[in-house]
């Protein structure tokens, strides 16, 4: 197994979240996956519907809505699916106060990691558009979050595999529609001269 080749990124602010580590994986273990997703496409694409109807349900103010949108990372591999939205939540957000025009939003997502890099997604890698201005995760709303009954995803390491979860964004300035974005910012490998660009993919929360 060759020694891993470490990534990072250059913008300093996504630093932590964009760190990937090169790995390699041998034969018998591509088999054996791609014998196994063969085998549980459709019991994954049912569970995930399941899920999602099961997760809103306890929330009970919140409106769901489906969403469905897959960005795959050509460079990664990954493959990132913007599952559904749950809109008007009620929440304590200290944004929120005396702020008739905001909105809480959790955002469900879904990663299924490449196979050539290791490192993290994390909640912060997720935008929507806040007048204008382009917001990502509301650090201190997930308990909230957990509260309604959902599952709240934080990060989804790579070496995990796939993870499934919903993301509390704040919004200062509603709208209909909502405009988001996932974005893996550009990463340089560490001791190459080898730079692997920013991947954004673009979506839509529709109207509740």
């Amino acid at each position: 197994m060759n020694r891993p080749t470490a990534l990072v990124a250059r913008s300093a602010a996504l630093a932590a979240a964009a760190l990937l580590t090169l790995s390699a994986c041998g034969a018998a273990g591509d088999a054996e996956e791609s014998a196994g997703s063969e085998a549980g496409d459709v019991a994954v694409e049912e569970t995930t519907e399941v899920a999602s109807t099961e997760a809103a349900a306890p929330a009970g103010e919140g409106t769901q809505v489906e969403i469905g949108q897959e960005l795959t990372d050509s460079e990664t591999g990954d493959v990132i699916t913007i599952v559904s939205a749950v809109r008007n939540n009620p929440t304590e957000y200290y944004e929120a106060s005396d702020n008739p025009d905001g909105e809480m939003v959790y955002l469900e997502v879904k990663v299924v990691p490449g196979e050539d890099y290791g490192g993290t997604i994390s909640a912060s890698d997720f935008y929507l558009d806040s007048a204008g201005e382009e917001v990502n995760y509301a650090s201190t709303a997930d308990d909230e979050l957990t509260a309604a009954g959902f599952t709240y995803f934080e990060r989804a390491p790579r070496r995990d595999g796939e993870h499934t979860g919903f993301i509390p964004v704040y919004v200062s300035q509603t709208a209909d529609t909502l405009k988001g974005a996932y974005v893996r910012p550009e990463a340089k490998v560490l001791g190459e001269d080898q730079t692997i660009p920013e991947f954004r993919g673009d979506f839509e929360v529709p109207a509740s």
